[in-house]
């Protein structure tokens, strides 16, 4: 795979554009029968576009289960590091993890406070990575980083992240 359609891929994704699959078997509870995937029912993700994290929880959800396995979100991690990795040297600057955006960019319609306040937490997570404070963040740790964000967001440690811990997660 070259690393522009891999890039795209794993930004697609990050932004929740990527399409969701549905399983028609009648009783599936994944996210399509929630709305809040790119499948029928309406709902929050279908409503601004296709992104939000209901989105993001859905493109991450690559079984369609409506919980997000600890090998989907490794899967996850992984792409989020290669799209971020620009200069494909294995490390993540400071530049490199502020350039990507994970949500709307500016001028559709976010708060410009809340954005800013948003940019300083992410800006918190570089510097909690950058243990060394070498001004660069490596693979490994920033796998460590997505690891422990998953266990955490695990609270009934089964495993997996279900829609109202990955929800929970999300506003600590």
């Amino acid at each position: 795979m070259n690393r522009s359609f891999a890039v795209a891929a794993a930004i697609a994704l990050l932004l929740g554009t990527s399409s969701a699959s549905r399983a028609d078997d009648g009783g599936d509870w994944g996210w399509h029968m929630w709305g809040w995937g790119h499948g029928a029912g309406g709902g929050p993700a279908e409503m601004m576009g296709g992104r939000g994290p209901m989105a993001r929880m859905a493109a991450i959800d690559t079984n369609d289960d409506g919980k997000i396995s600890d090998d989907e979100a490794a899967a996850q991690v992984e792409s989020v590091f290669l799209a971020m990795d620009s200069d494909e040297d294995g490390m993540l600057t400071e530049e490199e993890f502020m350039a990507v955006r994970l949500g709307p960019g500016a001028g559709e319609g976010r708060n410009p406070d809340r954005q800013k306040q948003m940019q300083e937490r992410k800006k918190a997570r570089f510097v909690e990575m950058d243990t060394e404070k070498t001004g660069k963040v490596s693979k490994a740790k920033f796998v460590d980083a997505g690891k422990a964000r998953f266990v955490s967001a695990d609270t009934d440690k089964d495993g997996k992240v279900t829609p109202w811990e990955f929800r929970a997660q999300r506003w600590q």
